[in-house]
């Protein structure tokens, strides 16, 4: 019996699909961005968009694309980002499989909200008086 379980349960790790413990699937807004910005935003407990020229220039040579999550306050390294070089700057709103052990996100569907580009380039807010 033991044998038998053991492989179910091998079989069931290879299927496409199958949710492990560690995945859940969520709906979070947030932003795109690649790991190098987004980490140093993240050790500052930024969590918002980074400059979409420069995460652009970063994911084309190669540093891997991540989902900055308002919700989570954490950064997801993105798998299968297909869509993730056309939505910088983007405020969207996605629906993924997130696996917690591993710090990455599946993303299922995607919405934009709202181009923002990067926080530091928008004209500050004059002080009300």
């Amino acid at each position: 019996m033991r044998t038998l379980t053991l492989h179910i349960c091998l079989a069931a790790m290879t299927l496409p699909g199958v949710a492990l413990a560690g995945d859940k699937t969520v709906t979070w807004t947030g932003w795109f961005a690649d790991m190098k910005c987004a980490s140093a935003h993240a050790a500052a407990g930024t969590f918002g968009p980074t400059n979409p020229e420069c995460s652009k220039t970063c994911i084309q040579q190669g540093t891997a694309p991540v989902f900055i999550s308002e919700q989570a306050k954490a950064i997801f390294q993105v798998k299968g980002g297909g869509s993730v070089i056309e939505n910088l700057g983007y405020h969207i709103e996605v629906t993924g499989t997130v696996d917690t052990a591993a710090n990455t996100i599946v993303i299922r569907n995607l919405k934009t909200l709202a181009y923002e580009g990067a926080a530091c380039s928008r004209p500050k807010k004059a002080a009300q008086k």
